[in-house]
């Protein structure tokens, strides 16, 4: 299947074994990028293996841990330096919903591209290499416990969904549950969840899609198509579980982020890449695009609170949805977030009652959507999207449509709804002195 937009062509392939393979080809282009990816995050605690009757409950950070380990093979080189010796640019990553394996490199895609899929298939752990890695996590774990950004947000995270779903949980666990973590369970996460039809494969670069194509069905390990997993998530609070979180680190200026809990989002949301979900895309411009209008660099809530002094820099904003929840954040550092905050309310009440000033609502849009399409002027910045859309059930194709299409009387109607105060949280950091 091939999609076409802004002259851009993407190649969409479902395999018989339930991989999807995305291709971004870009003649010309001097750099390649690929990634192997697999729909198992840090809110994975809590599953149904297909075909079971049982319910599998695993320790905190067991996504991220397998991501750590997964690079370990058993010829006793790690797939990082086998990479980095072709000169391949390697990573990884997890976040709540997903798990990545990436490269980038000038040459020799082939063989890093070997690489890639050799070692995603080919999970090597023991009881000595596991409990090794714990105190290297264990570490990871500590820096983040210090990072004042990190604990804001999940300060935030808390406050709007409450202490029992998955979101509230660290994406690396703690120092405490990584210390369960055996081999057994390990492989029990892969065999679930590393199946190819729970995993998409990118890639993007001066490619032929046919070969890409080829290479991957040779490659991959070949089954049948597997039903989906069942995921439980645990239970968000009905209403803002905390209105104000605050916690002491050491910052020389106190940091602070405001959310808006999103009500309507996951009603919205057909689960299932090939499903639509343009109306939820729809919604998440639509919040975009008054985030922009609040307290973009361009706002009058910016540029006040600038001249004042309240704050030093931009004002962080943006809407994030994921298969169980959804919010939007404004992040910033101030001597008075208060202040700050209630000047953000403002605005919002003041454009409630006023409505979106026309000139301004069409530059906002047409800001964005510039930014939209800068994005698939890069191929490996456009194939990360699609991967990360990929995972939100949707494509990123449809946030062009989007763009184009919405008006302001939808986006005025998603500020009245989304913009509620009784859905706010707010979660600080303050200096310790």
């Amino acid at each position: 299947m091939i999609q076409e937009k802004l002259n851009e062509k993407v190649y969409f392939e479902h395999l018989e074994n339930g991989l999807d393979v995305i291709i971004v080809p870009k003649k010309g282009a001097t750099n390649y990028y690929a990634t192997y990816a697999t729909h198992f995050g840090s809110l994975n605690y809590k599953f149904k293996a297909p075909g079971e009757s049982e319910v599998t409950v695993v320790p905190d950070g067991v996504a991220h841990f397998l991501e750590h380990k997964l690079f370990e093979e058993e010829d006793g080189i790690n797939a990082l330096d086998k990479l980095s010796k072709i000169g391949a640019n390697a990573n990884a990553y997890t976040t709540f919903n997903h798990t990545a394996y990436l490269f980038s490199c000038n040459s020799r895609f082939d063989e890093a591209f070997d690489i890639l899929l050799k070692f995603v298939q080919s999970p090597y752990l023991t009881d000595e290499n596991v409990e090794k890695e714990k105190g290297i996590i264990g570490q990871e774990i500590k820096m983040y416990d210090d990072d004042p950004d990190w604990q804001v947000f999940f300060q935030l995270l808390t406050a709007l969904f409450g202490d029992k779903h998955a979101v509230s949980k660290d994406i690396a666990g703690t120092v405490e549950t990584i210390s369960e973590i055996t081999p057994e369970i390990l492989y029990r996460c892969y065999n679930t969840f590393y199946d190819p039809s729970n995993m998409v494969i990118a890639v993007a670069g001066d490619v032929e899609p046919e070969k890409i194509i080829e290479k991957i069905k040779a490659s991959v390990k070949a089954q049948e198509e597997k039903p989906e997993i069942e995921r439980y998530y645990g239970e968000i609070s009905p209403t803002v579980f905390k209105k104000r979180v605050e916690n002491k680190m050491d910052v020389s200026i106190p940091m602070a982020a405001l959310g808006f809990k999103d009500t309507k989002a996951q009603k919205l949301r057909k689960a299932g890449y090939k499903e639509d979900n343009s109306d939820l895309v729809k919604r998440a411009v639509a919040i975009e695009i008054l985030l922009s209008m609040i307290s973009g660099d361009s706002s009058k809530v910016f540029e006040e609170l600038y001249s004042e002094g309240l704050i030093t820099k931009s004002i962080g904003a943006d809407f994030t949805f994921e298969e169980d929840y959804a919010y939007s954040a404004f992040s910033f550092e101030s001597n008075d977030v208060d202040k700050v905050v209630e000047r953000i309310k403002s605005e919002i009440e003041e454009l409630k009652e006023k409505g979106l000033d026309e000139d301004i609502f069409n530059r906002t849009k047409k800001m964005l959507y510039g930014g939209l399409v800068r994005t698939f002027n890069d191929p490996t910045v456009a194939a990360r999207a699609f991967v990360t859309d990929y995972f939100k059930g949707i494509s990123s194709f449809e946030f062009v449509d989007a763009y184009q299409n919405i008006d302001k009387a939808y986006v005025e109607s998603v500020l009245n709804e989304h913009f509620n105060f009784d859905n706010m949280a707010l979660s600080v950091v303050l200096p310790n002195n």
